[in-house]
């Protein structure tokens, strides 16, 4: 016999598996970071994504004027549906920006993507650097957290 679920029973085990009850947003702006490795990665344009030990916001502030060593983003809270710590969570930090292109490769894109794994009920922090002149562009920058496609957290900003 064939059984069928329906949509309440979909959307109740989508839920079941989502281990993130919410994001909140800690912090926003203008950060600097400490000494940055270069890590490769075929999702971004640059080839590559940079990861710091940290960063510190120096200028709340969601209008940035655009040039070469910006660095803005986001801090963040991961909050699970439980208390517990150092229980795994994986979810993607999604950055939709205005149209770039790599003049090196030709590629194009929209979107930066990373998908992140971490601990629940932890602190994370995203963030974007214009290194080349080519990846300025005015327009709105918006970080997005999510689990399973589903947004958690949402934060605009534009750049000038």
């Amino acid at each position: 016999m064939k059984q069928t679920l329906t949509i309440c029973q979909l959307k109740q085990m989508l839920v079941e598996q989502e281990k993130i009850k919410q994001v909140k947003l800690l912090k926003f702006g203008l950060l600097t970071t400490d000494e940055e490795v270069k890590e490769h990665n075929n999702e971004s344009l640059s080839g590559y994504l940079l990861y710091p030990t940290t960063i510190e916001f120096i200028e709340t502030t969601d209008k940035l004027e655009g040039v070469v060593g910006l660095k803005f983003g986001i801090e963040y809270s991961i909050e699970g549906y439980t208390d517990e710590k150092f229980v795994d969570v994986t979810f993607t930090c999604k950055i939709s920006h205005p149209l770039l292109t790599n003049p090196n490769t030709g590629d194009s894109s929209t979107v930066t993507v990373e998908t992140k794994n971490s601990y629940l009920n932890e602190n994370n922090f995203d963030y974007f650097c214009f290194e080349y002149d080519w990846e300025i562009k005015k327009g709105a920058w918006t970080f997005q957290i999510l689990e399973n496609e589903v947004i958690k957290l949402e934060k605009t900003f534009e750049i000038l």
